[in-house]
């Protein structure tokens, strides 16, 4: 069940004593709902981090206190103790302060049932980018010899290499995976692995590989 938000189709501004407003294009600001009669969590963290988000048309908005509901797909903000939604086709990346700095995009080719309006965590910023796209789904248990059924959230991390001509594919965190999508310099990433001695079935040691990659 999603929650019922603000689904702003375009961002305008307006500045007060309690800081700065993101409204729809009418100034409307709606309430949250939450989420009913699901165990778990829908949001890559409950509790609000600072942010800052900037606009589809470029505009940038530092300071807000956000969180992001990774089932929805969309980004949420606190003003005022109340909580507020935005669309995916308003926000063209966010920045999220969770110990070190989340940054999150959208805008990349469609695959694997993503959208261009899917965001991805960013995880290597360069030429060839290295994503992690969060998919949350909501299973059903019903246990045994009982009539009640049960919806919890459950995550998966999928991770993406998005070429410089726009091309995506999805890897497995294995060197198999990843010579499959680097194959146009498959000796010269076999050589890189070699040399850094990376397992690539941890996530540090791929974004250090694509780094690595990235650095011609």
């Amino acid at each position: 069940m999603l929650i019922l938000g603000l689904f702003v189709v375009g961002l305008t501004t307006f500045a007060s004593a309690q800081g700065v407003f993101l409204t729809d294009v009418n100034g409307q600001v709606l309430r949250a709902s939450k989420y009913v009669d699901v165990q778990g969590s829908p949001y890559l963290n409950e509790a609000w981090k600072e942010g800052a988000v900037t606009t589809a048309g470029n505009k940038s908005y530092p300071n807000l206190k956000v969180r992001y509901d990774v089932f929805a797909g969309e980004l949420e903000y606190l003003q005022n103790n109340q909580t507020y939604r935005l669309s995916p086709a308003a926000i063209k990346e966010f920045r999220i302060m969770d110990n070190d700095e989340l940054l999150f995009r959208n805008g990349f080719s469609a695959v694997n049932n993503n959208t261009p309006a899917t965001f991805y965590q960013v995880l290597v910023d360069g030429p060839t980018k290295l994503l992690k796209h969060t998919k949350v789904t909501v299973v059903e248990n019903k246990p045994f010899n009982s009539a009640t059924v049960t919806k919890e959230f459950q995550k998966q991390d999928l991770y993406f290499i998005a070429k410089p001509d726009g091309a995506m594919q999805r890897i497995q965190k294995n060197k198999k995976s990843v010579l499959a999508a680097l194959n146009d310099q498959k000796d010269r990433v076999e050589k890189l692995i070699k040399e850094q001695d990376l397992n690539l079935s941890e996530e540090n040691n791929l974004i250090t590989l694509l780094e690595s990659y990235n650095a011609k």
